[in-house]
């Protein structure tokens, strides 16, 4: 082989190995980028852990702001120095039906919406809204939260002058309210012969208490009470004005004579006359069963009607077969009590007063 072939030969065994190192070097350059611990994996795992570590980052501030939407809300319960003066929610009653009024516009008539009770639009006290609901007869109730109550007089020395009457929704059966974000605790009669002081400190109406201890001094109750349903309008005749029919209901009439006025008696003053109503007429000694009552607007007040029989009919309003859709396990429905009646006055009266307020009682 002579010097020029030798030097062919030399160049072809270089570039061969030549070739196979860049074919190592590439192989390993590629695993360098694209093996398990390549660079392109690495740059995988990089963005997947930055995304990682922003979906953490952004649970973390929601985790936060709910927080503080709770705190701003009232709800934190580990934070009760932070908690909100709010309401009692009504409680839900077998044959209700939460209602929400739409108010008049200059082309649209004012008018009754059915709702639900998980609905947030349905009621807001901080905003003179209060909490309404319709039976199954059409009746209409309203409830009254739970609260203290603390009245300053303008003048101290003639209370015939009136005041302010200021009012703390109380949380649960407590006694607990909040003012200014401070947990408070309200006072209340601790003895049949105390005197309380309502212009000096908040007191819890009597009307939600259990005052068994003190042998129900101001009309309490033998229960503490989150709050109370009482009917929006006074007690009606069915029939007449609204559409409910006259069911009648297991108590009878007690009395066949009753006191009569002079224009409807025809006298020149009140009389003792036969017993009578509207619904029924004239009925003297034959004391007919006493409809149910209806608590709806428009309606013909239910008349002619002494306390005793009242009492009765309004303590059988959950029996079988009422027109209201009550029953015996989720009501108990009586007569309202003069401490009921301050209860409702004193709530229409502070600043959660409403213009629907006077239909409340």
């Amino acid at each position: 082989m002579n010097q020029s072939k030798k030097e062919q030969a030399i160049t072809l065994i270089a570039l061969v190995i030549t070739i196979v190192i860049l074919i190592i070097l590439a192989a390993v350059s590629m695993n360098m980028v694209l093996g398990d611990q390549g660079i392109f994996r690495k740059a995988q795992e990089g963005a997947n852990s930055m995304y990682d570590a922003e979906m953490n980052t952004q649970a973390g501030f929601n985790s936060i702001t709910d927080e503080m939407d709770k705190i701003i809300a009232g709800s934190n319960t580990q934070n009760p120095e932070l908690r909100q003066d709010t309401p009692n929610a009504p409680e839900q009653i077998d044959g209700m039906t939460p209602i929400k009024f739409i108010e008049p516009t200059e082309t649209e008539m004012g008018s009754v919406e059915e709702t639900t009770w998980d609905d947030n639009s349905w009621y807001d006290y901080s905003q003179s809204k209060w909490a309404n609901t319709k039976s199954e007869d059409g009746s209409m109730w309203v409830w009254i939260p739970r609260y203290a109550y603390k009245i300053t007089y303008n003048n101290p020395e003639n209370k015939s002058e009136g005041g302010t009457i200021e009012v703390r929704f109380l949380e649960g059966t407590s006694d607990n309210y909040y003012e200014n974000k401070k947990l408070k605790t309200a006072k209340r009669q601790t003895t049949v012969d105390e005197t309380v002081d309502t212009t000096t400190d908040f007191y819890v109406h009597p009307a939600f208490t259990n005052e068994t201890s003190i042998n129900f001094a101001n009309g309490g109750w033998d229960s503490e009470l989150t709050g109370m349903y009482v009917a929006k309008f006074e007690a009606g005749f069915p029939e007449g004005n609204n559409d409910t029919t006259s069911v009648k209901s297991s108590v009878s009439y007690t009395h066949d004579i009753g006191r009569v006025t002079a224009i409807e008696a025809g006298t020149e003053t009140v009389s003792l006359q036969l017993a009578r109503n509207w619904l029924d007429g004239i009925y003297g000694e034959n004391l007919p069963k006493i409809s149910y009552p209806v608590f709806q607007p428009l309606t013909y007040s239910m008349n002619y009607i002494n306390p005793n029989d009242a009492y009765n009919v309004c303590r059988v309003m959950n029996e079988s077969g009422n027109i209201y859709g009550f029953t015996d396990s989720t009501s108990d429905i009586h007569l309202m009590k003069n401490s009921e009646w301050g209860m409702v006055t004193y709530l229409s009266y502070s600043k959660y007063r409403n213009k629907w307020t006077r239909y409340s009682y």
